[in-house]
């Protein structure tokens, strides 16, 4: 199956390096010829202009900013051929699913959503959300390779994939992105650091590597997806209560919380959850 890769950026970049190693022949497009051959130079494979890499693909992999997903999805069924199946892998479904029912070309459509960045070393274990917008065979054995290279396939609808993808990553983010805003006001973080607690060096690493991603993209999500805004206003609401409980003294809010916590989990889960921090902590691994 050859393959086209729209979208040199990081994830762009892992979509083509995946592609060599687990499916067939690649080739990298993006509206900078630059930054498309010098990807295309370190994984050793080809870059082509946008338009010649659609045109010879089999499958059209699209991988670019959210805003800018839907155009391209309705520029690229012009210049594909008659059967392809082109996929984007944007973090946000509702606006380029909504264009992709729109499309009467004779062309397979999904949109993929692999629930990692570039920084996995492989799919093993890893989740893919798929939206099927007019799936075929071609989506068939790329579902069925993804499954064989150990990854799990959940296929549902745009709207629940937003409302999911606001809890797991529109308010992982907000109160990572929080946290180290107020983070710089601290005085004496340097400090702190010197004198971890197992859960303050945890999450202090977590909120470290979210500045190594993207933060155009942090962003988007928390724009373009329409549920970002209700989890961000129950999550500042929290913090509010929370906040005026504490001001009045009421030190036994905590004992309402844990209550009511862990009632998804168990006793169980959670002490595993703390077993494995501590292991992380104690291996330097935080």
């Amino acid at each position: 199956m050859k393959v086209a890769v729209i979208g040199a950026g990081a994830m762009g970049q892992w979509l083509a390096g995946f592609v060599k190693q687990n499916l067939d022949e690649v080739v990298v497009a993006d509206v900078s010829a630059t930054k498309a051959e010098r990807v295309a130079k370190e994984l050793g494979i080809s870059s082509k202009s946008v338009a010649e890499a659609a045109a010879e693909a089999e499958l059209v992999l699209v991988a670019v900013p959210i805003s800018k997903t839907p155009e391209v999805i309705k520029s690229l069924t012009g210049q594909v051929q008659r059967g392809v199946l082109i996929a984007d892998i944007t973090s946000v479904k509702s606006d380029v699913v909504e264009v992709m029912k729109t499309i009467e070309a004779k062309v397979e459509l999904v949109s993929l959503h692999p629930l990692f960045g570039p920084g996995a070393a492989s799919v093993k274990g890893k989740d893919f959300v798929v939206v099927p917008v007019k799936p075929g065979q071609r989506y068939a054995a790329l579902k069925n390779r993804l499954i064989e290279l150990g990854a799990r396939v959940t296929e549902m609808d745009a709207e629940e994939h937003d409302r999911l993808m606001a809890i797991t990553q529109c308010m992982t983010h907000f109160v990572l992105l929080v946290y180290l805003d107020a983070l710089k006001s601290m005085k004496g973080l340097k400090q702190a650091e010197k004198l971890r607690t197992p859960m303050f060096a945890t999450l202090l690493d977590l909120a470290k590597s979210v500045l190594a991603g993207n933060p155009e993209l942090y962003g988007e999500l928390q724009v373009r997806n329409r549920y970002a805004r209700v989890v961000r206003s129950s999550l500042l609401e929290a913090c509010r209560s929370l906040d005026i409980a504490f001001s009045a003294g009421d030190a036994k809010s905590v004992r309402a919380i844990f209550k009511e916590a862990l009632a998804p989990w168990g006793s169980a889960k959670t002490k595993n959850a703390y077993k494995r921090m501590y292991e992380r902590f104690e291996e330097g691994k935080t």
